[in-house]
């Protein structure tokens, strides 16, 4: 079974959610930032093919608690169990896929073309659950929870648990009908139990109830004595499973976990539609990386598998068909497919996903142009914390690397995946000038330097002397003394050596800038700090001397102007 349509309406923090999942895979990998409601998603699934009539609802299940306007969940599905097809059943209800469920437009099915049914579950005030098959031509009809149990959907959560006892919504209940053992095997122990008891403590009411007898006329045949009495399904009691003497139920969450899933999958080989909450969860990455290719395996014809996770490692180990980005604003929900017929775009998501996976977990994004402005960033997060105190973490804000001249189209890439995103980038290059432009124009914002400076250049040209020096101990650090006094040599930088450092005299503004030309260059083209940890203690260094720098300096203005963005109040939902 697959799905290939959700709609959900008013359920928990879901006003309303149209969600039409990728033809191209059966691995969905459902991503985003927290409370976007990707689990709501997969419980609203669950619902849809919940094989009883014994679901527990609340008030609170509604969206804001309103009950005035009804939990509506569809699920359109295909691939589903030719028992179904029956005209007495559900073959007059097959619909043609991609058609809305408006009442009026045309889904009859076409000879030699998919077809699909759609499950809706509808939950009024009156808190009573109603599953019914539905489209345009015909008034909906109900479907009974024998033929929903034909629908095998499993669902992995923090219950695992559970699959590892013979109980009423366990997996197990599906490799055999296990009733009549368990009912004839719970029957014979009752009655062992109940003949062998030693209730003799009780029979001192016996004497009791002798008196009462002769009292009031009535007579016992022989002396009364405490019996267990067998009694339909009283005897509470479960069916376990056990390697030797040990419960399955007490293995690891993660081992418990990947035996749920594996009897699931099991349990309707190349069929069954497996949601799996938090994937990651109790798992070592070599096991998830391991299942997630398991997964493709047993996938790769029939069923389908929609997960979530906020793990950058699951996010890595999936390609770009298999991820939907999840967001949620003011209770509308959008999952949005990150491939697109743009292969640039595609190529810079790609990078993004394999080398810094964690931003797809962000709710906003600064785009950096390299590895020194996401290092700059780190420094500018721990100045927000001391000075604010708060984290850039908390307005839901991550970073993602532009990949340096690649930036604007990985940037309008994550803006189409739906991110919140602004732009850090130089001002050394003129021919970028226009497509920054068109990123403001667009209504992104785009945080630069004074022409034609780079960051380090920038940096070098405002920071006092005692920055600079601190700056360039850095690097000195990190390369070597010999190489970097072979770089300031060869620009003509006055410099003096002490104990194992290099001291700088008091500079004119073009020696600082030259300065700053050799650190955004380096030997070889490399760059003094070109890595993230690198640009990190470089942004120390600026936020160290910030009350020293000039107030009309560009740094400071442009990162005054990055605080505003970041410390924006974000429109993510619950």
């Amino acid at each position: 079974m697959r799905i290939t349509n959700l709609d959900v309406y008013n359920f928990r923090g879901i006003q309303e959610s149209n969600i039409s999942f990728p033809a191209e895979t059966r691995i969905v990998c459902l991503i985003g930032a927290g409370d976007s409601t990707k689990s709501t998603l997969l419980k609203a699934v669950e619902w849809a093919f919940w094989p009883t009539w014994s679901l527990v609802v609340t008030d609170s299940d509604f969206y804001h608690g309103n009950t005035a306007s009804p939990i509506v969940i569809r699920c359109t599905f295909t691939e589903f169990p030719d028992k179904l097809l029956a005209e007495d059943r559900f073959g007059m209800y097959l619909r043609k896929p991609g058609i809305t469920l408006d009442g009026s437009s045309d889904d009859e099915p076409k000879d030699n073309l998919p077809i699909c049914l759609t499950i809706q579950l509808t939950i009024d005030a009156s808190l009573d659950p109603k599953w019914e098959i539905v489209c345009n031509r015909q008034e909906p009809r109900t479907i009974t929870q024998n033929d929903r149990k034909l629908l095998f959907v499993g669902m992995i959560g923090g219950s695992a648990s559970r699959d590892m006892l013979w109980g009423k919504y366990s997996v197990l209940q599906k490799y055999a009908d296990a009733k009549g053992v368990l009912h004839d095997a719970y029957t014979s122990a009752v009655r062992d139990v109940a003949k062998n008891a030693d209730l003799r403590a009780l029979d001192s009411v016996s004497k009791t109830l002798s008196d009462v007898g002769k009292k009031y006329g009535v007579g016992f045949e022989s002396e009364i004595k405490s019996r267990l009495i067998v009694q339909g399904n009283t005897f509470s009691s479960t069916v376990g499973l056990f390697d030797g003497d040990a419960p399955l139920s007490q293995f690891g969450t993660g081992s418990q976990r990947l035996l749920s899933m594996g009897l699931n999958i099991g349990a309707a080989p190349g069929e069954a539609l497996l949601l799996i909450d938090e994937v990651e969860n109790g798992l070592e990455p070599y096991r998830l990386r391991n299942l997630i290719n398991e997964f493709r395996a047993e996938h790769s014809a029939a069923g389908q598998i929609i997960m979530t996770t906020h793990s950058p490692i699951t996010v890595a180990e999936c390609s770009l068909e298999e991820l939907m980005i999840v967001h949620c604003s003011d209770g509308k929900t959008n999952a949005l497919v990150i491939i697109s017929d743009d292969k640039d775009a595609n190529t810079a998501i790609q990078r993004q996903i394999r080398g810094n996976s964690e931003a797809f977990l962000s709710k906003r994004l600064i785009v950096c142009e390299g590895k020194t402005e996401i290092g700059f960033i780190r420094a500018l997060d721990s100045f927000i914390a001391k000075t604010k105190k708060i984290r850039i973490a908390y307005k839901g804000v991550g970073t993602a690397d532009g990949g340096g001249s690649s930036i604007f189209s990985c940037a309008a890439a994550l803006r189409k995946c739906g991110y919140d995103i602004c732009i850090l980038m130089d001002s050394d290059k003129d021919s970028e000038d226009v497509k920054k432009q068109q990123m403001r124009m667009e209504g992104v914002s785009v945080f630069d330097w004074d022409k034609p400076n780079a960051l380090e250049e920038q940096i070098f040209t405002e920071l006092p002397l005692s920055g600079i020096q601190e700056a360039l101990q850095i690097v000195v650090d990190d390369k070597g003394i010999d190489s970097i006094k072979s770089s300031l040599s060869a620009s003509g930088i006055p410099f003096a050596q002490q104990d194992g450092a290099i001291l700088l005299p008091c500079l004119t503004e073009e020696q600082k800038k030259t300065l700053g030309t050799i650190a955004k260059d380096g030997e070889r083209e490399s760059g003094w700090y070109k890595r993230i940890g690198l640009g990190q203690q470089l942004g120390k260094v600026v936020f160290e001397h910030w009350d020293e720098l000039d107030d009309k300096a560009a740094i400071k203005r442009e990162v005054d102007l990055l605080i505003k963005w970041v410390m924006m109040d974000d429109s993510a939902g619950t």
